[in-house]
């Protein structure tokens, strides 16, 4: 049996030639306190200024919300992270941007006019995923905004 040839890299080659890619990636993350969140979600001001309706009505329906806000926080920074402008920056805020979840349970990212606006001006947007994680004491998100080229 005849093996096929392996390319080899060297380390002159630039890195689009080494790992081609036809697109760009952004990524964001972001670690929150579930005790920090816990505190604010007390003031019913707190979650209508940082929550969406949506979010507001699926965390409260968990066992532990104050983990599930605190998750959905950390995706909001996450997001303004990848895209580069911070969460109280160039006119964005915490309602630009949420999560709700698909039949199957997965969280999905969904934009405001404005937040979908600010991730044009990076070229178009081609696909995005965040992922959330959590236990008693933190909560975690990442996400991933692949942009074409």
């Amino acid at each position: 049996m005849k093996r096929a040839a392996a390319k080899v890299m060297n380390e002159n080659q630039n890195t689009s030639e080494r790992f081609p890619v036809p697109s760009a990636v952004r990524i964001g993350t972001d670690l929150v306190s579930v005790e920090r969140i816990a505190k604010s979600i007390e003031r019913e001001s707190f979650l209508k200024k940082v929550f969406h309706p949506n979010e507001i009505e699926q965390c409260k329906k968990k066992t532990h919300p104050a983990s599930s806000f605190a998750a959905r926080f950390a995706a909001k920074e996450a997001f303004f992270k990848a895209l580069g402008t911070g969460l109280y920056t160039e006119g964005m805020g915490p309602l630009d941007a949420w999560i709700e979840n698909a039949e199957n349970g997965r969280p999905k990212l969904i934009l405001s006019e404005a937040a979908q606006a600010q991730l044009q001006r990076l070229g178009v947007c081609s696909g995005m995923d965040v992922s959330l994680s959590h236990d008693a004491h933190m909560a975690i998100a990442t996400v991933v905004i692949q942009l074409s080229q």
